[in-house]
């Protein structure tokens, strides 16, 4: 029958707009061949609530432990950061935050007297626990203050006026501490830091004198506190299997500008790059492009509510603030401030020291819709929606996370056409205020897409198997070259240029990424954009630019660059430079099909930028994420490309 003729106008044009207004749909593009960072897990600082919970009794203790660490009914978080307290002067009461749990103990109350190893039980007596029932966990140690006696003030909470508070010939001393206290970890305790952190929100400028927690004014002189720091550790063994991480700036801008400051030998001995996301969160992708471009590890290591406004729910607020960290700043790690904040807003968990006990709120319901299905090393992938995240999973799942904090049900049509394969249904769990995350029905995956409704207020994920990715997808190079400063940009490969011009050789995209540049008289360069004065015939030749986008896919560039100088004519080559292939390492014998090379002597690893990375008996590409790397073995020198 046809509707149409048997009905009045006015009424058919009603029907049919609303007919239009529910099958309107939001489409979502999810790319496979854009990969980006490989996610190392989710976790928590111990401190304060560890001080404090660190002295339940065994049995509630673990229940507590289960709720965080936990893949499949807890928070199954593998991340965990141990405050090295600095310990305050006796006779200083002022450190109340955290129920008391912000005063740590230091393990070197006094300076002329020995080390306390049997300070700070309870928050350690976590530390060990979580060691001991979570699959490879990462551990990480931060300061938030140096010992009382190393301050200037005299007073672990700050300065006067909230200026630097470390004393000017206290660095080394510094750096002892906490590399003692780390080695002490790793030899007595069982637990290796991978990471020392000798900061904590270092250039906010409010830590002052009798406050309420540990805090330390460093806003400047950071790249002698990380070498310091980093020589430490190397004298006793520690380094490079534990390297130092900084900032920890409460400002992803205060991160990034701090991080383009530091010294070449500060990032020699920089293993991560810490910040915290409280503000400032138009930073993300620049920050997350200038460690990129170092080729350093990039943690989002602290955040919460400090910039909330508005009436949205706390629950989905965070949620959107996980989502913004993962899609833009590309986070390798996400790190909450403190599970059991006294604050509502703060935490996951209400503690109640006294009565052992412990009460999940809407937060951890949230976080569980994340860190249960997105677990370490999955690599999070590309949606080209704000309000989604992607991810492909260890075992070949795609996870797919929705968050709607609106008031009305929005549809969603996901295009799943790049994927080689995938499964023919989509497994669903679903946030829900005022707070559950409960199973839902599965959801068909039908030629390659799937459509689904996010309800208001609410935040829904769905699994799917079957996940087989596309190719890499390397960005586009445009090759932009100017002969003389005072001159234009020419878009070309081919350059001709005279005996004393000088050449500026830009190519574009001009963010982001990292290149590295291969020429002639062993030319090399880690820069995007490459500058010569006074030319002349022996630096002609083929200079090439391998790109590598933060989807670890490579494209490259050549630029044929010849100087017209008589006394020194162009020759064209026989051969072009080649990247050594790791498979035919010289020098190295395979020791079997994993493509281990072994050594007669421990071969030294290096990145690009010449930064010393680790040695090893053997070399092992695995433990390297792609890229290229100068291998030393003895006096031979090669570099090598990880894939």
């Amino acid at each position: 029958m046809n509707f149409l003729s048997h009905c009045m106008v006015p009424s058919c044009i009603a029907v049919a707009a609303f007919s239009v207004a529910v099958s309107a749909q939001t489409k979502v593009i999810v790319d496979p061949g854009k990969k980006y960072q490989v996610f190392e897990g989710w976790g928590t600082s111990l401190c304060w609530w560890a001080v404090k919970a660190g002295a339940w009794s065994e049995e509630n203790r673990s229940k507590l432990i289960g709720a965080i660490a936990d893949p499949d009914t807890g928070l199954g978080y593998t991340i965990f950061r141990y405050n090295i307290g600095g310990g305050d002067q006796p006779g200083h009461n002022h450190l109340t935050k955290g129920d008391g749990g912000g005063k740590v103990p230091g393990y070197k109350p006094t300076e002329k007297g020995d080390y306390d190893w049997t300070a700070d039980p309870y928050q350690r007596a976590i530390a060990i626990e979580l060691s001991k029932r979570v699959k490879d966990p990462i551990f990480e140690a931060f300061s938030n203050s140096p010992p009382w006696w190393m301050t200037k003030s005299g007073c672990v909470s700050g300065s006067s006026d909230g200026s630097d508070n470390l004393k000017p010939d206290y660095f080394d001393d510094f750096a002892d501490y906490l590399s003692e206290v780390a080695l002490h970890f790793k030899t007595d305790w069982g637990i290796t830091f991978r990471t020392v952190e000798p900061f904590n929100e270092p250039s906010a400028g409010w830590w002052k004198s009798n406050g309420g927690q540990e805090g330390c004014g460093f806003k400047n002189n950071q790249s002698q506190m990380i070498v310091e720091l980093g020589k430490a550790l190397q004298k006793k063994g520690l380094f490079p299997e534990t390297s130092v991480s900084a900032a920890d700036e409460t400002s992803i801008k205060q991160a990034h500008d701090q991080l383009g400051n530091y010294t070449a030998e500060a990032l020699s001995y920089l293993g991560q790059v810490n910040t915290h996301s409280y503000s400032d969160g138009s930073y993300r992708k620049q920050l997350f492009n200038r460690a990129f471009g170092l080729n350093k590890r990039l943690w989002q290591s602290e955040t919460g509510p400090l910039s909330k406004s508005g009436d949205e729910h706390i629950a989905l607020w965070m949620a959107n603030v996980i989502i913004q960290d993962l899609r833009d700043m590309h986070a390798e790690a996400w790190i909450d401030w403190q599970i059991g904040d006294p604050a509502e807003n703060w935490r996951s968990l209400a503690l109640n020291h006294s009565k052992q006990t412990f009460t999940p709120n809407a937060r951890y319901y949230m976080h569980a819709a994340f860190s249960r299905y997105i677990r370490p090393g999955s690599r999070i992938i590309d949606s080209d929606n704000g309000n989604t995240l992607a991810a492909l999973t260890p075992d070949g799942a795609l996870v797919l996370i929705v968050r709607n904090s609106g008031s009305s049900d929005v549809r969603y049509s996901f295009d799943l056409g790049e994927f080689v394969k995938i499964g023919t249904s989509a497994k669903v769990v679903r946030f829900e205020l005022p707070g559950s995350l409960k199973a839902q029905d599965d959801i068909a995956v039908s030629g390659k897409a799937l459509s689904m409704t996010a309800k208001a207020n609410t935040i829904t994920t769905m699994v799917i198997d079957g996940a087989e990715g596309g190719a890499c997808k390397p960005d586009s190079i445009i090759p932009y070259v100017k002969i003389h400063s005072n001159s234009g940009w020419d878009e070309t490969t081919d350059v001709k240029l005279n005996k004393g011009d000088s050449l500026v050789i830009g190519p574009h995209p001009w963010e982001g990424g990292r290149w590295v540049w291969t020429g002639p008289k062993n030319f090399s360069s880690t820069s995007r954009e490459i500058r010569f004065k006074k030319m002349d015939g022996t630096m002609s030749g083929y200079y090439k630019a391998v790109h590598t986008n933060a989807s670890g896919c490579e494209g490259s560039v050549t630029f044929k660059v010849v100087v017209d100088d008589p006394d020194h004519p162009f020759v064209e080559p026989d051969t072009t430079v080649q990247d050594t292939p790791v498979v035919a390492l010289p020098g190295l014998a395979r020791e079997n099909a994993n493509g281990i090379f072994r050594a007669d002597a421990p071969v030294q690893v290096f990145d690009m930028l010449g930064s010393f990375l680790k040695s090893m008996p053997e070399f092992r590409p695995q433990l390297f994420r792609p890229g290229i790397y100068i291998v030393k073995q003895g006096n031979n020198i090669h570099q090598v490309r990880v894939r």
